[in-house]
């Protein structure tokens, strides 16, 4: 399903990766995100995983974690050198200027992996899986990365709710302090209207991946 959304000046056109299809695939908290991105490497395509990067980024020896460190000082280390992220969260969550600050040197490391994973594939179609890039586009920042399309894994925030209700549920969590998660982030029903492509996932995991490839086809993009 296309929907109209605004024009976005980072979309690839001319840009260094014209022989390349990038895709951004998103979704917000509960939408099956995940499992749509487990099928699009089951049909065998090259994801590159935004969190991922993230998490290997705060590892010793890294550009990121040197500047994180540089800013905050030692006392965000444990005895091990590796940075204890409960630490840096108490300092980030009652400072606003510092959140801005981790925030902005995150966004930079991620959007230079990301673009350094894409030069280096010498896959035709490479998909990029960004959670938040809807909320972060939003605020007139989108990690400055060349991407062909975005595509939104949707639900209806009813089926949203319930799925993370449940999900709390099974792992023991307060599904009142999960479902806060959902204030934080653009209505998903907003976000259908600020993407390039709708895949349904108010189904079956299987009625996922048909959707998935129905697209893909009409794309005319091979697995």
């Amino acid at each position: 399903m296309k929907q109209n959304n605004h024009e976005n000046p980072d979309k690839q056109g001319s840009g260094i990766f014209k022989t390349k299809k990038v895709i951004v695939i998103t979704g917000s908290i509960g939408t099956g995100k995940s499992s749509a991105v487990e099928i699009l490497k089951k049909l065998g395509f090259k994801v590159l995983d935004s969190d991922k990067i993230v998490h290997e980024g705060y590892n010793k020896g890294t550009e990121l974690y040197g500047k994180v460190v540089d800013f905050f000082g030692e006392e965000i280390l444990n005895e091990d050198g590796t940075i204890n992220r409960s630490i840096l969260g108490s300092i980030v969550f009652n400072d606003t200027e510092k959140l801005e600050f981790l925030n902005d040197i995150v966004h930079d490391y991620v959007r230079e992996e990301l673009m350094k994973g894409v030069e280096s594939s010498r896959e035709d179609v490479i998909f990029l899986d960004i959670p938040l890039i809807l909320e972060t586009i939003a605020k007139n920042d989108s990690y400055s990365l060349k991407y062909d399309e975005i595509w939104l894994v949707y639900v209806s925030e009813e089926i949203q709710r319930k799925r993370l209700e449940k999900r709390a549920l099974k792992e023991g969590k307060n599904p009142e302090d999960v479902l806060k998660i959902i204030n934080k982030q653009i209505p998903i029903k907003r976000k259908i209207f600020m993407a390039d492509e709708i895949i349904d996932n108010e189904g079956t995991l299987k009625e996922l991946e048909e959707n998935i490839c129905k697209l893909l086809k009409i794309k005319d993009i091979r697995w």
